[in-house]
């Protein structure tokens, strides 16, 4: 990341045009690929998102939460606070970025340290039960036993690295600290302004990687999806039967979801390469419990069942428009990771 930052002007520049040359030769790819992602904020992303973003925030500003009630318990099996622990329950049951939310709040009201923040970010990362099973199970699949066992392989996913990661990150505590009670008259207002925030943040990434996926995907397949965008990619290898692949990608999350978490926890400073190993990790052992479980209970693959054809990307562009957007979306990347790290900014920030 720093030899981002250290680019000269001129290799800025260079990349901006490229760019600009690329969105106007590829402008129906691109203008395909931006309608398709919209499509899915509009059906899918939203709608199950921005609800437990807009609660995950309220609780963190409102409830007095005894997390230290639970430290001797959740220091002692992962290494953090019981405060961290609560943004890894919402990580797991809000969806991601949700987690990121939580964590985000819990360090700008004092809960927990910068350091314990960080390392609670490498954790407190998962799909969600309304995107594994209303989405993938019963949408896609049309099953929710799949979908289920897709949400408790995650679960079970979390918990073991957390449960590792005492051993390799190590980190202050705030362990005294409570979350501060806001005014309970601005609760509402400001909760829906942060959630609309992150949702719009959101929507813009996945727009950007729509983009992307509407020149790469015809020459790298499901395999750009995999490794971009989660829901294109659970889209396609559901298509494909491939569940064992479909628990890696949930627990992989996709590059797409990286950035905005990456967006989220900016005033944080979260390693990405970390970051990026944990959720190769987490992926891994999602995929793992998921055919354990599979085999356990003797559950096949149903009928996959399509939302909607414009949830995937075009197939068209070419390498050379590739190559533009990919550069597109490095330069993006150095934009985010270029603010500073102030401590007290806004939680909307």
């Amino acid at each position: 990341m720093n030899k981002l930052k250290s680019l000269s002007p001129a290799v800025k520049l260079i990349i901006i045009v490229l760019a600009g040359v690329g969105g106007v030769i590829f402008s129906r790819e691109i203008s395909k690929g931006v309608q398709n992602g919209l499509f899915f904020c509009a059906d899918a992303l939203i709608p199950s998102l921005f609800p437990f973003m807009v609660l995950s925030s309220a609780a963190c500003k409102t409830l007095s939460f005894k997390g230290k009630r639970f430290n001797n318990i959740t220091k002692k099996l992962f290494g953090i606070s019981g405060n961290a622990f609560f943004a890894v329950i919402t990580g797991i049951f809000g969806g991601y970025p949700v987690g990121a939310v939580s964590i985000r709040e819990l360090y700008k009201s004092g809960a927990i340290s910068k350091s314990e923040a960080e390392k609670t970010a490498y954790t407190a990362f998962g799909a969600g039960p309304a995107f594994l099973i209303s989405f993938v199970g019963i949408r896609l699949l049309n099953s929710i036993e799949i979908g289920v066992i897709l949400l408790t392989s995650q679960i079970a996913a979390v918990i073991t690295i957390s449960f590792f990661s005492k051993h390799y990150i190590k980190h202050d505590y705030n362990s005294n600290n409570e979350i501060k009670i806001e005014n309970h008259n601005n609760i509402l207002v400001t909760s829906v302004s942060d959630a609309v925030k992150g949702v719009m943040e959101m929507c813009g990434m996945v727009c950007l990687f729509s983009a992307i996926l509407s020149l790469t995907e015809k020459h790298f397949g499901v395999y750009a999806n995999l490794l971009l965008e989660v829901t294109s990619a659970c889209n396609k290898l559901c298509a494909q039967k491939n569940v064992t692949l479909l628990a890696f990608a949930a627990g992989f999350g996709g590059i797409c979801v990286h950035f905005q978490v990456f967006q989220i926890l900016k005033d944080i400073g979260i390693r990405k390469p970390i970051f990026f190993l944990w959720r190769i990790i987490q992926g891994i052992l999602t995929s793992a419990f998921t055919v354990i479980q599979l085999k356990i209970f003797n559950i096949t693959v149903p009928v996959f069942s399509s939302v909607s054809g414009t949830i995937t990307p075009a197939l068209s562009g070419s390498v050379i428009g590739s190559i533009v957007l990919i550069l597109t979306g490095v330069s993006f990347l150095y934009s985010i990771s270029g603010g500073k790290y102030v401590r007290n900014s806004r939680c909307s920030k």
